[in-house]
């Protein structure tokens, strides 16, 4: 076998036991639960099938990275329904959204955009200052005849909160977010005497919660699912006042690609706004 041979084995083994990691985790939470906080279990093969395709997945954005940096920040197509910008989540960057860029200009949003930001310190807040002004650029292009949807996945989605609390947003109208924190996730370990910031009732937590009007004052839809082993426990991907919908069997890196998740932020972005 040659070299590329065994790379590629290693590189699948090693996603394969990252992931089977998580959800043994998972499972170590799920079992502290209360029932009614629980989805119920999922088949044997479906299950099985459901953690393949998060490990395909998983593999898939880490493997989009170079794709990323060779990707223009801005696609245009032929439609006019608007422009849509995609913000990703921690340690990645836009080349995972290369297939949801695909659909959405497929489906007639134009243009579609992609927000790269520095993950790695978690720095929300830096995040959200430099998403204003990546807004008001795709507003200017876009010449501003249609309002603005924005969708975030994983941390992208708190980017996305924040900056809809901290600064004026008079172009956006519809946010979507796809297995979020909202309330932190017990993945997120202590450092020490001090909370991690996305851990549940760390400060940051708290304070991005509190008071928050952002779900009445935008369309505000968050898609997660109850396989997720980054959201922990599940219920930490809803948002309070937001139209929540919950999947199931769809991983955290899986709803990226999901042809089902696509069809409900396909469905959500034809209805008509509310706000």
């Amino acid at each position: 076998m040659s070299y590329l041979g065994y790379l590629f084995i290693g590189f699948g083994a090693t996603i394969t036991l990252y992931t089977a990691a998580l959800y043994a985790l998972r499972a170590r939470v799920l079992r502290r639960l209360p029932a009614c906080d629980t989805d119920e279990p999922l088949g044997l093969l479906t299950a099985t099938r459901a953690f393949v395709v998060e490990c395909i997945s998983t593999a898939a954005v880490l493997l989009s990275i170079p794709l990323g940096w060779l990707l223009p920040h801005c696609a245009t197509g032929n439609g006019k329904r608007g422009p849509v910008l995609l913000v990703h989540g921690w340690i990645l960057n836009r080349g995972c959204f290369w297939m949801m860029r695909r659909r959405l200009l497929r489906d007639g949003w134009s243009p579609v955009c992609c927000f790269d930001y520095r993950t790695l310190a978690l720095d929300v807040e830096g995040g959200a200052a430099q998403l204003r002004a990546s807004i008001d650029h795709l507003v200017q292009v876009s010449g501003g005849r249609s309002p603005v949807t924005v969708i975030g996945h994983s941390l992208g989605g708190l980017v996305l909160r924040y900056y809809a609390r901290r600064y004026p947003a008079p172009y956006v109208r519809r946010i979507v977010t796809l297995g979020t924190p909202h309330a932190g996730t017990a993945l997120a370990q202590r450092r020490g005497r001090t909370p991690h910031k996305l851990a549940p009732g760390s400060s940051f937590v708290n304070t991005l919660g509190a008071a928050d009007r952002v779900a009445q004052q935008f369309d505000v839809i968050t898609i997660h699912s109850g396989f997720d082993a980054m959201i922990l426990p599940p219920r930490n991907a809803e948002y309070p006042g937001a139209f929540n919908i919950r999947v199931a069997g769809i991983g955290h890196n899986a709803l990226l690609f999901s042809s089902k998740v696509y069809g409900l932020i396909a469905e959500n972005l034809d209805a008509p706004l509310t706000r």
